[in-house]
Formats: C-alpha cells, structure tokens, sequence
C-alpha cells in the first residue's frame, strides 16, 4: 500500500476538552452556569445543573488502553491529552499511517435540562473545534459540528454557523431529538444542509432500551455487539419519508455503524417497498430505497470481515474505513496492518476507495 489511509469516524471526547473551554468562552449570561471540572466520587468529572455529565481526564487503568497499547502518553503534560491537542493528534496519525481523521464529538452528546444552555454550549464546541484545534492542520483535521436537536430552527442555525466556521459536517443526533428524523420539521435542516454543502452524519451511540454499557461486565460487551445495528430506524426512516428524493443534494453518513448487517436491510427495504406500495397514501418513493441509499448515502466501519466481503452488495463507493480513534475499538496504532489483513485478496482499486477515495471525495481532502 504506497498510501496514506483517510479515517472516517475519529473521536474528541468529552474527558479530553479543555477543562476551561466553556467558564472561558461562554457569554456572561450563561458562564455561572458552564459545565466544570470537579471532584466527585467517581473522579475528576465534568458537572452541570447538578449532574455529572462525564468524567473528565486520563482513562489509565480503564477498559481503553488505547496509549497503554501504542506505548505514548495519553497525558503528556499537565491537562494536556492527545486527542485534543493537535500536534499530539498529528504525531499518531503519522505513526498510524493516516493521512487525515474526520472528528466527531462527545459520544454522549451533552445531556443538558435546559436547551438554550445546551445550544450555547454546543456553538462553543464547534468554534473550538474549527478554530482552535482543526486550523493546526485543516486539510487533515475535519470536524464534525454538533446541532442542538430540541428545535429545527435551532438546528438550522448552528448548522449555518458551522459552515460558516468550515466545519465538514455535522451530527443530526437520531436518539434525542424532539421529533424523529423522517418528521417534516426537518425540512427546514435538510434544506439548509443542500443549501451550506453540509454532510449530515447519524452517529452509533443509542438506541438500546435493556442492554447498558457497564465497564467490567458482561453488558459492555453484548452492548457494542450490537450498538451499530441501532441505526436501521434511522436508515430506512430517512429513506422512506421521501428526504431524499425531496432534497437530491442531501448526503448522509451513517457512521460507526458496521456494514455486514447492511446488505440485509436494504434488499428488505426494497421488498417491501415492492410489496406494500399500493397501500401507501402519505409518501411513495420513486425510485428503489437501495437505489436512494447508493445514491446520497455513506456508511462507515472499523473491523468488519463478513461486512468487506459484502461491499460489492452495498456500493463501493458508498462505504468507508475507520479508525475509531481513540477508542478501545481502535486500530491505532497499526492501523495498516489491520486494514491489509481486512482487505486481504480484496480488489485494490476497492480497496483504495474505501480506505481513502470515498471519504477524500466526500470532504473535499485533497
């Protein structure tokens, strides 16, 4: 492989922010109200309105050895984490072989009460984001916005902002929004991301009703067995309510979601398109849902065997790798060679697709 590899879905989560990145930023109406650092019985923690949104700092010693494993310093100065600085970051990708990451926020995606807190608080996350970490290197260094999903209009408005900031993308988040993602209030957003060129991504991180991710049992494991599976409702809802057709420059990511399961979803979707199509009086697609998936939607994956081996079922041009950095999933720091034994005996020019092309195609990577 005489090429750098292009990440699809790399993290900047939430215990490796800036400790001060909100009291600093925030307008002074909301900073007595900014998320902190403090200490409480679970450790170093990000608190806000009385609750703990996440621990905050080095996981050493956690179910992630993710630096223990590459042998660098996850902390290699005082409140100075790699994932987060972006030198750090730049050093680990030239070690990984990879040429650039897309960089999507904190996994649990800000739990505030109040929603206008929340919406400042994620304007504050996207201008760090742009201005402050990707500007080190921003052919290298994509970052995907955060949207407030309690109000359309809001939405709209930071996605304008994002772009704005050059931000590649931005995260409609399929679990907490006010209203589901095939509703017609999100018109308005879908508009709004043909009219910017912004990518809008539905990102693994929700969606199971028993299943709990408890470090050091059993759940953890059956629960990220089956995490990526949770966005079918999320894929064949957008499809279905006519998004797609009604907006021909709309493109989605679905990410970190696997494809082995893919293949399966969408010839049902196109069986029962077939199927159930007379009977339908609110919105009848014309064109195949598999047609429309190829046709505006990505998805990504990290270590997926059965899935490489379906890629022809779901497009070639449709799928990208990932690293998932700095995740426990992840295949820092040898990323190369996790992907030549994946792809082995696969096409290159397939291969040179998915582990680069689509994702340098879609943000625009020279």
């Amino acid at each position: 492989m005489d090429y750098d590899l292009i990440s699809a879905d790399d993290h900047m989560d939430l215990n490796y922010l800036p400790r001060d990145l909100w009291v600093k930023r925030l307008p002074r109406k909301w900073r007595s109200l900014a998320p902190t650092v403090e200490n409480t019985a679970d450790g170093p923690s990000w608190v806000c309105e009385g609750q703990r949104l996440g621990f905050y700092g080095s996981r050493r010693g956690t179910f992630l050895p993710t630096f223990e494993r590459a042998d660098v310093p996850e902390e290699p100065e005082p409140d100075v984490f790699r994932p987060s600085t972006a030198r750090y970051r730049l050093e680990d990708m030239r070690r990984d072989g990879v040429a650039a990451h897309v960089i999507y926020g904190p996994p649990a995606y800000l739990p505030f009460k109040d929603q206008d807190l929340k919406a400042a608080c994620l304007r504050i996350y996207n201008s760090w984001l742009a201005e402050e970490f990707c500007s080190a290197d921003s052919k290298r260094l994509l970052g995907i916005a955060l949207l407030p999903m309690n109000d359309p209009r809001a939405a709209v408005d930071e996605l304008e902002h994002a772009a704005g900031l050059g931000l590649k993308g931005a995260v409609f988040d399929v679990y907490h929004c006010f209203e589901p993602v095939f509703r017609e209030a999100w018109e308005l957003l879908w508009s709004a991301a043909e009219e910017t060129g912004t990518v809008i991504s539905f990102h693994t991180g929700g969606g199971m009703y028993s299943l709990k991710a408890k470090p050091g049992s059993f759940e953890m494991m059956a629960t990220v067995s089956i995490l990526p599976l949770q966005l079918d409702e999320a894929i064949s809802g957008i499809i279905f309510c006519g998004a797609l057709e009604r907006h021909p420059k709309l493109t989605i990511v679905v990410a970190e979601a696997g494809i082995g399961w893919l293949p399966y979803l969408l010839e049902r979707m196109d069986y029962e398109h077939r199927r159930y199509y007379e009977s339908v009086h609110d919105y009848r697609l014309s064109s195949l849902p598999s047609e429309l998936f190829r046709r505006q939607m990505y998805v990504s994956f990290e270590d997926d065997p059965v899935g490489v081996k379906l890629i022809d079922m779901i497009g070639a041009d449709r799928v990208m790798w990932a690293s998932d950095y700095p995740h426990g999933d992840t295949t820092f720091p040898e990323s190369r060679k996790a992907v030549a034994r994946l792809f082995e005996g696969v096409d290159p020019a397939v291969v040179r697709r998915v582990v680069r092309d689509n994702a340098a195609q879609l943000y625009g990577i020279g």
